[in-house]
């Protein structure tokens, strides 16, 4: 029910800002908590395949775009180091060239990209899952694919 001023009932005005009554949530907080979920979404999916911006069920289920685009990026992560150690090895017994080091250096800056940007994956997908109460949720994917 909305009181002649236009509030629901149970709402006050508290220094200028309506609050609902429900306590410690206020319109700003739930304002705030939109769009940082959304925020979060926009930066998942730049982070994912451009074709996963079709896949409606990303954008209902926020939680399973970040477990993917995290996956992804495990994947990436492994690539760099195998293309790494695959790169110094087919350095061995060669005649070093100038490009060689430049090449050794992208690959760690791309493998350190990745693993920042996959904790940062992690947090919004931890702050997912308790914003849904799924707390005790097992990582099953990162032990299937460590073998654990």
């Amino acid at each position: 029910m909305h009181s002649a001023g236009g509030q629901a009932a149970g709402d006050r005005e508290v220094h200028g800002a309506r609050r609902s009554g429900v306590p410690g949530l206020d319109d700003g907080a739930v304002v705030g908590a939109v769009r940082r979920l959304h925020s979060a979404k926009d930066r998942l999916f730049d982070l994912a395949p451009a074709r996963w911006r079709h896949e409606q069920v990303f954008h209902r289920n926020p939680l399973a775009l970040a477990c993917m685009v995290r996956l992804r990026l495990d994947a990436e992560i492994l690539a760099m180091q195998a293309g790494l150690k695959a790169f110094r090895t087919a350095l061995l017994g060669a005649p070093q060239r100038a490009n060689d080091s430049e090449t050794i250096d992208a690959y760690i800056r791309e493998q350190v990209w990745a693993e920042a940007v996959r904790e940062q994956v992690r947090l919004v997908e931890d702050a997912l899952h308790l914003a849904g109460g799924r707390t005790g949720r097992k990582r099953v994917a990162r032990s299937v694919v460590n073998g654990l």
